[in-house]
C-alpha cells in the first residue's frame, strides 16, 4: 500500500472487509516484521504520551518556555466545570485538551508530533476526550490513532505535512483532518464516511497561514489547535450523518498543495507576515529576543569535497510509516524546527565520529528566520552533542555545550534548490572534520542531501552503512553479498562515484543493524573500504 490516494485506500479497505485502521495495522506489521500486539504496544506507548500532556495541562497552569504564553487550557478547563458555557460543558473541554497540549509543547515539555508539533493538540484533545466519555475502550482509541496516521500518511505524501512548505494548513488542516477520520471509525463509521470527513475538515483549513508570532509555536498555534479540534468532531458528526464531500477529499488535499505552493514565504513559518508582522507581534518579538536573533548572512564556509551543486528538483521524501505520522515522542516546541533538527545534529555527530571541538551551522529561508523561537539552535546543538528528541536537556543544551568546550557558529545562506527547513553542518573534531546538508521535511522526518562532495539521499531512520571506498568491478556485488551472508536485509541502496577508478560512495538502509564485530569484520575483508561509517538515528 503505497498511501498516496484516499481513493485508494478507501478501495483496499472496502475489498478485503477491512477497516482503515486495520489495513494501516496490517501495513505496519509488514513493514516492520512485527506481530499486531507489538506494533499495538507500541502505539499505545505513543498514547499514554498524549494523555500526560492532556492532564497535565488542564490541571496545571504550564507556562511557555519563554513566558509569553501559558495557563489558558487550564483556564478553560477550568471555566467549562462551571456548567454556564455557550458550547456544551463537555465538549467544551476538546478545547481545553488542545490548548493543554500545545502549552505543554510551548513550554519543552514531553509530547507527541500529530502530525507535527505545531498541530500536536487536536487529535489528542479529541482522542482523551472520548476516553474521558467512558464510552471507548483504550484499546478502541489507539487502534482509531492507526486509523489517523493512515489518512495523514495520504496527505504527507501527496501534498506536505510542513507549515514551512504548505503554511499552517499543512499542520493544523492536516491534523484537523486526521482527527476528524479517526472518530468516525471510532464511532462505526464506514470507510466512505471516514473519507468525507477528512475533505470536510481539510476545506474548512484551506488558506490557512503559518505566522508564529516572534517565530514562537505559540501565538496563534495554542488557540489554532483549540478551535480545530472543535471543527474535527464537527466535521466527523457532519459526515457520520452522511453528509458528503462534494469534491473529493484527494481533491481537497491537491488543492491544499497548490494553495501552499502559492503562499508568499513570508506567510510559511517565517515569522515575517500574517499576525507575526502586526505592533504587537513585533514588540513581544523585540521583548523576548531583542536584536539577537539576526543571523551573519551570506558568509563562505570553507568546505571539504568539491563544493555544491544546488540540485534540479526539490528532494522528497515517501513517508510509509503511521509512526512518522504519529511521532516522534519529543520535547517541544517544533517537530521541523526541534525534532527534525535535533535528528540533523545526530547524523552529523555520527558521520563525525568523534567528540566534537566546532560546528558552523548555516539556516536558510525558515529554519533561519524562526531558530530561535522554535528551538532550532538548541536543538542542532544538542544532536551534535549526542541527544536525541526525548530529553529534557535540549532546553539547557547551550550550557551544556559551554562546559564540553563545543564552538558554536550560526551563518544565513541560501543553500540551493532545498526544503525551507534546511540546514548545512560543518563540524570538526580533533583528527576529522565533515560536512552535510540536510532537511528537516515535517512531523520529525529528515533527508540528507548532501555529504562533503557527494550528493546522497537518506534519513539514518533505519540502520545505515556509509561506505567510502575505490570504484572497482564488483565492488557493490561484493558489499550486498556480505550484508546477505549476515543475515542482513537491504531496504534501499545507492552508489555514487566521482570518476571510473576513482573516489565513490556506497549507502545501504537496511532492516537490521550490523554488529561491532561484523562491522570490524567488513573492514578486514575489504581493503578497496576507504571509510565506513554506521548510522542510526533513534
Amino acid at each position: 500500500m503505497s498511501f498516496t490516494s484516499l481513493k485508494g485506500l478507501i478501495d483496499e479497505a472496502n475489498e478485503k472487509h477491512l477497516t482503515i485502521s486495520q489495513v494501516m495495522i496490517q501495513n505496519e506489521m509488514e513493514l516492520r516484521g512485527i506481530t499486531e500486539e507489538e506494533m499495538l504496544a507500541a502505539m499505545e506507548e505513543q498514547f499514554d504520551v498524549m494523555v500526560n500532556s492532556v492532564r497535565k495541562g488542564t490541571l496545571e497552569s504550564v507556562m511557555s518556555h519563554t513566558g509569553v504564553t501559558g495557563g489558558d487550557g487550564h483556564r478553560v478547563f477550568q471555566y467549562s466545570q462551571k456548567g454556564n458555557s455557550l458550547v456544551d460543558p463537555f465538549t467544551l473541554r476538546v478545547v481545553a485538551n488542545a490548548m493543554a497540549v500545545n502549552e505543554v509543547n510551548a513550554s519543552m515539555g514531553r509530547i507527541v508530533a500529530t502530525p507535527t508539533a505545531g498541530s500536536a493538540g487536536i487529535l489528542p484533545a479529541c482522542l482523551v476526550h472520548m476516553l474521558d466519555t467512558g464510552n471507548f475502550e483504550k484499546e478502541q482509541l489507539v487502534r482509531a490513532m492507526f486509523t489517523a496516521s493512515a489518512l495523514g500518511l495520504v496527505i504527507a505524501n501527496r501534498a506536505s505535512i510542513s507549515g514551512a512548505q504548505g503554511g499552517c494548513q499543512a499542520e493544523v488542516g492536516s491534523a484537523t483532518s486526521m482527527a476528524a477520520g479517526a472518530l468516525v471509525e471510532l464511532k462505526g463509521g464506514t470507510p466512505e464516511q471516514v473519507g468525507n470527513a477528512v475533505g470536510l475538515a481539510l476545506k474548512n483549513s484551506l488558506g490557512l497561514v503559518c505566522d508564529p508570532v516572534a517565530g514562537l509555536v505559540e501565538i496563534p498555534c495554542i488557540i489554532r489547535n483549540g478551535l480545530h479540534a472543535l471543527t474535527a468532531m464537527a466535521a466527523a458528526d457532519m459526515a457520520l450523518a452522511d453528509v458528503v464531500s462534494i469534491i473529493p477529499s484527494d481533491e481537497v488535499i491537491d488543492a491544499m498543495d497548490a494553495i501552499g505552493n502559492e503562499l508568499p514565504q513570508s506567510l510559511r513559518e517565517t515569522g515575517i507576515g500574517g499576525v507575526a508582522g502586526t505592533p504587537t507581534a513585533r514588540r513581544i518579538k523585540e521583548q523576548v529576543f531583542g536584536n539577537s536573533d539576526e543571523l551573519v548572512a551570506d558568509v563562505e564556509v570553507e568546505l571539504s569535497g568539491t563544493g555544491e551543486k544546488i540540485l534540479e528538483d526539490g528532494v522528497s521524501a515517501s513517508y510509509q510509516s503511521g509512526f512518522e505520522i504519529i511521532g516522534p515522542v519529543m520535547v517541544g516546541p517544533s517537530s521541523s524546527h526541534t525534532a527534525g533538527a535535533v535528528r540533523l545534529g545526530n547524523v552529523a555527530r555520527q558521520l563525525l565520529g568523534e567528540e566534537p571541538e566546532e560546528v558552523v551551522f548555516t539556516l536558510m529561508d525558515s529554519f533561519a528566520k524562526t531558530y530561535q523561537g522554535h528551538g532550532t539552535d538548541l536543538a542542532l546543538i544538542a544532536g551534535v552533542l549526542g541527544y536525541t528528541t526525548r530529553d529534557s536537556e535540549i532546553a539547557d543544551i547551550r550550557d551544556i555545550a559551554e562546559e564540553r568546550g563545543l564552538k558554536i557558529n550560526f551563518l544565513e545562506r541560501n543553500l540551493g534548490n532545498y526544503h525551507p527547513n534546511t540546514a548545512r553542518i560543518h563540524i570538526f573534531g580533533p583528527n576529522n572534520h565533515i560536512t552535510i546538508i540536510g532537511s528537516s521535511i515535517g512531523g520529525g522526518k529528515i533527508e540528507i542531501n548532501k555529504y562533503d562532495e557527494y550528493d546522497v539521499r537518506f534519513s539514518g531512520e533505519r540502520p545505515t552503512l556509509i561506505i567510502r571506498h575505490k570504484d572497482k568491478i564488483g565492488t557493490i556485488g561484493r558489499l550486498s553479498t556480505f550484508l546477505q551472508d549476515h543475515d542482513i536485509n537491504i531496504s534501499y541502496m545507492t552508489h555514487q562515484r566521482a570518476k571510473i577508478n576513482g573516489p565513490a560512495i556506497t549507502i545501504f538502509e537496511m532492516d537490521q543493524e550490523l554488529s561491532q564485530e561484523d562491522t570490524e569484520e567488513l573492514l578486514l575483508r575489504f581493503s578497496f573500504i576507504d571509510d565506513l561509517k554506521a548510522i542510526y538515528v533513534k
